[in-house]
């Protein structure tokens, strides 16, 4: 199960990054912006380069101790099963002292599982975090030059700050 949520996330991240619609540098309807409108499009830009700057909250490290606990699980499902086996052998009369020996073999099997299995969890939640840090990138970089653009339309305008700030 843990392996099937595990690939839910990667491909959501996957398809987060290849489903991203970017941000063109130049629309063929600036030109009909105006002065307020060009600077309300610089301040969007200026909000998705900030949301883009701020410190990514790096994923959670998986806790050690959940695979010890895992680990102490697989144990106790060996140890059931080898008491499980001790009582049918002594019920039907078989004295072979491997059946325990078997049965802390697959406790440690069920542990081991459980281990690997956080562990890739963890794995997988650290490269979510890094797709989405690069698209974050991405995004703040083809912001930056749709503002660089807007700045630039904004000036040969004519548009002043004194006149925008009036209106709002």
């Amino acid at each position: 199960m843990k392996h099937v949520s595990l690939l839910l996330l990667l491909l959501s991240a996957s398809a987060a990054v290849s489903a991203q619609t970017p941000i063109e540098r130049v629309k063929l309807t600036d030109n009909d912006l105006s002065c307020q409108q060009v600077y309300g499009e610089i301040t969007q830009m200026d909000a998705v380069i900030g949301r883009a700057n701020q410190p990514v909250a790096a994923a959670p490290v998986a806790d050690p101790s959940a695979g010890q606990g895992a680990a102490v699980a697989g144990a106790v499902a060996g140890a059931v099963a080898q008491q499980a086996m001790v009582n049918a052998a002594a019920r039907s009369g078989f004295g072979f002292g491997g059946f325990g020996s078997g049965a802390g073999a697959i406790g440690g099997l069920f542990g081991g599982l459980a281990q690997q299995a956080v562990a890739q969890q963890a794995a997988g939640q650290q490269a979510a975090a890094a797709a989405g840090a690069q698209l974050a990138a991405q995004q703040a970089q083809q912001a930056q030059g749709r503002k660089d653009h807007l700045t630039g339309l904004f000036l040969s305008k004519g548009c002043k700050m004194s006149d925008i700030q009036k209106q709002g």
